[in-house]
């Protein structure tokens, strides 16, 4: 389960306040809860997804009744895998909501009889929960900062994983059992059974043999030995990156054009057609959000940032010809962009169209549903090779970056990028360049 928090940018009050959604994702299902609580963007942490803690922010109002909420989730969830079962959205919702109320929750079913699986499995997730507790604020080797929270949810997820495989068995997971049985069992489970990928399968076991190494060097507790053979695999498959037409198509759109603006009104006739969602937006400002989607995505294809950094990047951290960012998503590094405009990447001058627009001086307004709006530019642009996401950005930055040739260790400061591999793995493939390049190399050699 993964919880985060959002400032309804998009929803500003008169009074200069925006309200606070909760964002939570299970099981493939997706969950946004109005938290009733309002803040100024100022005294909004965007790092931290909390009202700041300083004098004069609300903070000791909101943010308990925040953490309530998280922990509802979080307690929802484990009960429901205690029990063996999936976790449904009404209840959630209703959890949640109770919790935001400071209303009682009704209690779910009891679990089974003294013994079964749901009262066994709890000695895990004990060890599991003292090693998330220690391990959260132990300092990083290399940075010295703590675990970032991209990682943290990682290992939550693993933990839920782990248990809803252990209700599905009716087993009790135990560290002195976890053979290569369990090993063959699990990756059933998760690659058959669930559908999953085997990166994703890769992951878990890396958290799983992280975990059973500290509980047999740290706790000298006994674990099973076949856990050191436990193998995570890695599948890279085909990176999806825009091409050097398709970004100069993207940013060529003109939102004010007849024609553009008659086919967006067309494809919006279509959306509601096809959604149950009902927006009482106007079509301008509807038009207006599809605009500002396309060039939220310009900025991480022009930056290499993430949606998160993006959405937090502003004017203060240009220095000169650099976007300077510290405390990145993920690894929490210090990245260091060009910011500057060429023939292809533009950041500057989409900037300059926000400059003094935006709360916070942002380069680029925070985007509400940004990935959904960016279904709509893809048709409107007829690009249908690749599912348009902010994730593309970042991998188009990368690409086109080696592309033009900049050397990989120069973008791995853009990017932040810890490792050659890591960095790898947002490395496309624009199949025009690659063909050229190889057509003027052989042209060289045949001339020499």
């Amino acid at each position: 389960m993964k919880i985060t928090r959002q400032l309804r940018l998009d929803a500003l009050a008169a009074d200069g306040t925006a309200p606070i959604q909760l964002t939570i994702t299970w099981e493939g299902n997706r969950l946004r809860v109005g938290t009733g609580s309002v803040v100024k963007p100022e005294h909004w942490d965007e790092k931290q997804h909390q009202v700041k803690v300083q004098k004069g922010t609300p903070h000791e109002t909101i943010n308990p009744r925040l953490n309530r909420a998280s922990e509802a989730a979080s307690d929802a969830q484990a009960g429901a895998t205690r029990q063996g079962r999936r976790l449904p959205k009404d209840e959630l919702k209703a959890a949640v909501e109770a919790a935001l109320r400071l209303e009682p929750v009704v209690a779910p079913p009891p679990p089974g009889p003294e013994g079964t699986a749901s009262d066994a499995v709890s000695d895990f997730e004990r060890l599991q929960r003292q090693w998330l507790a220690e391990t959260l604020h132990r300092p990083r080797s290399g940075s010295g900062k703590p675990m970032a929270q991209t990682t943290q949810a990682g290992f939550e997820a693993t933990l839920q994983r782990l248990l809803q495989y252990a209700g599905s068995r009716g087993i009790a997971l135990d560290v002195e059992r976890l053979d290569l049985a369990f090993y063959q069992d699990f990756r059933t489970y998760v690659l058959d059974e669930l559908g999953q990928g085997l990166n994703t399968f890769g992951k878990h076991i890396t958290r799983l043999k992280t975990f059973l190494a500290w509980v047999e060097l740290e706790l000298d507790v006994p674990v099973h030995r076949h856990y050191r053979k436990f193998v995570a695999p890695r599948k890279r498959g085909r990176v999806d990156a825009l091409t050097e037409p398709e970004l100069h198509l993207l940013a060529g759109l003109n939102f004010q054009d007849a024609e553009t603006r008659e086919r967006l009104l067309a494809l919006r006739g279509l959306d509601h057609a096809q959604s149950n969602r009902r927006e009482d937006w106007s079509a301008e400002r509807w038009i207006a959000h599809v605009e500002l989607a396309r060039d939220k995505f310009l900025e991480c294809c022009y930056t290499g940032l993430r949606i998160s950094d993006a959405n937090r990047a502003a004017w203060q951290h240009v220095r000169g010809n650099l976007l300077v960012l510290d405390g990145t998503a993920k690894n929490e590094a210090t990245v260091y962009i060009p910011f500057y405009d060429d023939e292809l990447f533009k950041p500057v001058a989409l900037a300059a169209r926000y400059e003094h627009r935006s709360p916070q001086d942002l380069l680029v307004p925070d985007c509400y549903r940004a990935n959904e709006f960016l279904r709509v530019v893809q048709r409107l642009a007829g690009i249908t090779r690749l599912k348009l996401t902010t994730k593309i950005g970042r991998k188009t930055f990368v690409t086109l970056k080696l592309y033009q040739g900049v050397p990989a260790r120069l973008i791995m400061q853009a990017t932040g990028h810890q490792t050659e591999e890591a960095f790898n793995h947002y490395v496309g493939v624009d199949e025009l360049r690659l063909v050229e390049e190889f057509m003027r190399k052989s042209t060289r050699r045949r001339a020499a």
